[in-house]
């Protein structure tokens, strides 16, 4: 078998696989259970005619089927702009920023510091300006902003920095996602109106191994009955919170994601959501958490392959290099991750932008993520081949030893025949050390600098800024009261 054939081959789906672990996920779910701190969840479940014994929740397999076969396989993320809808489920993959980091290493004092909510801003705003990121999300946690107003700070900040979907991840209460839906409906004109057209989504992180957060779950269920889109986002840790083993580790991914998605087709049939995942090993040397490994790309590229087993849609965890700084680690490392899950047919990936595993913003990796993104998309990109591309007449006219350059038919073609990059070099040697020998890094910074200095996101209609203002401020103020 040649190497090509073998990269074909582990990239298709393995049906066998799939089936084993559906099979064996739904063996947990209905002898071992899994804990939902939700008393609405339970609710729900024992509506549905499963067994409860405390906050443990044992579902019949056929009641976990017959649910999931209710969850459509595609749907449309929508734009505030209403220029940059995205289709998923359509074979495409999309990017976005990655979520939730810490830590920032401060653009002018290069000091690594709290993020702050002006860092969501900036990132929004850098996102905005490219190409790549299809979706917008709020990129660090807000370390300066009081827990109550959180979830509303952090997607007011993506909206007015961004035309772009949103895709938010720091939800964990009714509460909170109630607050997000009602600032999306400020801009959507009402929420009959953002139900038909979501402009944001969400996902809700699960607890592994086999545990549903409570709040996170009843945010899940708020999300679903507004007709905002979510995903389940298990992220089991080899040898740590699922067997080390890696089909081991499927197993509980798979279970708990299946159990979740289910509650959600239970309580709100047909509810749009995602199959998600962004599972990771452990350092053998070390215990540390690693979300780039050849086997943590390996299940990340499986949580794509179970929800096309499913037929659902997916959000798939990628990028997290452990890398402290932008650089070439960081860059092969996302590179791995970025393709295989690509090519293993990801509808969104959730990834770009951030360090340390996830746990460290510098503003230049957006930028050379952005650059990976667009080489791996035109790398995959069909090519179009007719009468025209094969360029037969031109190649006559042309003839031996003519020269294609100034030619109509090349300036008319150029520009769908030949990519640029956003920050690879391609001036030669001595360009190169007339410009001062600078690295890719520092290129990425300039063009930080200059979307900061110069981009401007899509105008919010009159008034709107103001209203989103006031929920902001309302909800804020509920913990002061509260």
């Amino acid at each position: 078998m040649t190497p090509m054939a073998r990269l074909i081959e582990s990239l298709s789906p393995n049906q066998e696989l799939q089936q084993q672990v559906h099979e064996r996920s739904l063996d947990v779910l209905e002898t071992c259970g899994v804990r939902f701190y939700s008393e609405r969840a339970r609710e729900i479940w024992h509506g549905a005619g499963a067994a409860i014994d405390g906050n443990v929740v044992r579902i019949p397999a056929p009641v976990v089927e017959s649910a999931l076969k209710q969850a459509p396989d595609a749907f449309k993320l929508y734009a505030r702009d209403g220029e940059h809808d995205l289709q998923v489920g359509s074979g495409r993959t999309h990017y976005s920023q990655d979520g939730c980091a810490a830590h920032t290493l401060d653009f002018d004092t290069g000091v690594r510091r709290e993020s702050r909510k002006a860092d969501i801003e900036k990132m929004a705003l850098i996102s905005d300006y490219l190409d790549t990121i299809d979706i917008v999300s709020p990129t660090v946690s807000a370390q300066d902003i009081p827990s109550a107003g959180l979830a509303v700070h952090e997607l007011e900040a993506c909206f007015v920095h961004s035309g772009k979907h949103v895709l938010t991840e720091s939800v964990t209460s009714a509460r909170d996602a109630r607050g997000q839906i009602e600032l999306a409906a400020a801009i959507a004109g009402g929420e009959k109106a953002l139900r038909e057209q979501p402009i944001f989504s969400n996902f809700v992180c699960t607890v592994s191994p086999l545990i549903q957060d409570g709040g996170g779950i009843d945010a899940g269920l708020e999300f679903a009955a507004g007709g905002i889109p979510v995903g389940m986002y298990p992220m089991a840790t080899t040898g740590v919170t699922s067997p080390v083993t890696l089909p081991g580790t499927l197993v509980v991914l798979n279970a708990e994601a299946i159990s979740a998605l289910a509650l959600l087709q239970v309580a709100t049939p047909g509810a749009k959501v995602f199959y998600s995942g962004g599972p990771a090993t452990i350092d053998l040397r070390t215990g540390a958490y690693v979300a780039a490994s050849p086997e943590a790309i390996w299940l990340r590229s499986m949580v794509a392959h179970m929800a096309g087993y499913y037929n659902i849609p997916c959000i798939v965890g990628a990028g997290a290099t452990g890398a402290w700084k932008p650089g070439a680690r960081a860059a092969w490392e996302n590179t791995l991750s970025f393709l295989l899950p690509t090519l293993a047919g990801a509808d969104v990936l959730f990834g770009m932008g951030l360090l340390d595993g996830s746990n460290l913003l510098t503003y230049e990796q957006i930028i050379v993520d952005a650059e990976i993104g667009m080489l791996i998309r035109r790398l995959l990109a069909p090519v179009r081949v007719d009468d025209d591309t094969l360029a037969l007449d031109l190649i006559k006219a042309v003839g031996p030893g003519g020269v294609f350059m100034n030619q109509a038919h090349t300036v008319g073609h150029m520009r769908e025949a030949l990519s640029l990059p956003l920050v690879s070099e391609r001036d030669n040697y001595n360009e190169w050390q007339q410009k001062g020998q600078p690295g890719r890094v520092d290129v990425a910074r300039e063009k930080v600098k200059d979307i900061l200095a110069h981009h401007q996101p899509p105008a919010l209609p009159e008034g709107v800024r103001e209203t989103l203002s006031e929920i902001v401020a309302a909800y804020s103020a509920q913990e002061i009261e509260g």
